[in-house]
């Protein structure tokens, strides 16, 4: 999930709309707050959605600023566009979560607005409720070593909970109140011109095709940009903003996002026994022509 810590293009959108999502048909780039979808993991199908929202020591967690009611409104028109439950928790941020550790939910089901304070066992009753089968392990969370960015509802749900596998969002784009393209970020130090999408990241892209087919058949697109150890000397100012120094396994790297690479994530029938997901290369694009919806409509006519 490393996307929540140091992403250089979820960065310069941030100062670009100076964290204002409304100017933006690109959203979820203010990195607080995780979108996840649960899907079943026999056949990877969606089941509902949930909003793991930490907060700070100082906040009431009952309580919603105008920004995260926001949040949680486009979280709404996306579940209800997909036809899923949506669950938003929120919590204290902390290390590790237990069962009988105290969070706030909200749900689909509740029109009044309001959270309601649930030890996290009460979970499985909750989602039984929507005919969502799961059950706990009564164990307390340990947290790996490679958890640094992972949060601890992450932690408590992989160690914990058993309701079926999870997929996380990177970031959305909606026309309106509907969303249009679901995007999948991902970043490496390989030659940009080499890399090309992982064959482990199959299941995760089978979840999210399968979410953009209950969305009404919307895009899925992977967008790759390089990094590099160095950033390059002499570079004139106005390329300067789009090396992003981030920090990765305790060292310097920078996001270079002047040019994507983008993949269209095909939905193929009929391969093994389910339908999997098979990323097509469609080519690279500017940023700022990626973020333009009418030129970027022309790329991708361009590209078919």
């Amino acid at each position: 999930m490393e996307r929540y810590k140091d992403n250089g293009l979820c960065e310069f959108l941030k100062e670009k709309y100076q964290n204002n999502e409304k100017s933006s048909d690109i959203k979820f780039f203010d990195t607080d707050k995780s979108l996840l979808i649960v899907a079943d993991k026999k056949t990877s199908i969606p089941l509902c959605m949930i909003i793991d929202d930490r907060v700070e020591n100082d906040t009431d967690p009952g309580t919603l600023s105008e920004s995260e009611m926001y949040h949680g409104n486009i979280c709404y028109r996306i579940a209800k566009q997909a036809g899923l439950p949506l669950f938003w928790i929120r919590y204290v941020d902390c290390e590790i979560l237990r069962n009988d550790d105290h969070v706030y939910l909200w749900d689909s089901a509740n029109m009044e607005g309001r959270f309601q304070k649930i030890r996290l066992r009460q979970m499985t009753d909750i989602l039984g409720r929507y005919e969502i089968n799961a059950w706990l392990e009564n164990r307390t969370p340990q947290k790996r070593k490679n958890d640094s960015l992972s949060s601890a509802f992450h932690i408590w749900q992989r160690e914990c909970l058993h309701v079926g596998i999870f997929a996380d969002i990177d970031l959305i784009r909606m026309r309106g109140d509907r969303v249009v393209e679901l995007i999948e970020l991902k970043r490496s130090y390989i030659h940009f011109d080499s890399w090309n999408p992982y064959n482990n990241d199959i299941n995760n892209f089978s979840i999210l095709s399968n979410f953009c087919q209950k969305l009404g058949n919307v895009d899925f697109h992977i967008v790759f940009n390089a990094q590099l150890r160095w950033m390059p000397r002499n570079l004139p100012k106005e390329e300067r903003g789009y090396y992003r120094a981030i920090e990765k396994k305790g060292e310097v790297y920078y996001d270079k996002i002047d040019v994507l690479k983008l993949y269209r994530v095909e939905h193929r029938e009929k391969v093994y026994y389910y339908p999997l997901p098979y990323p097509v290369l469609l080519g690279t694009i500017r940023l700022e022509d990626y973020l333009d919806y009418e030129r970027y409509r022309a790329f991708l006519g361009a590209a078919k």
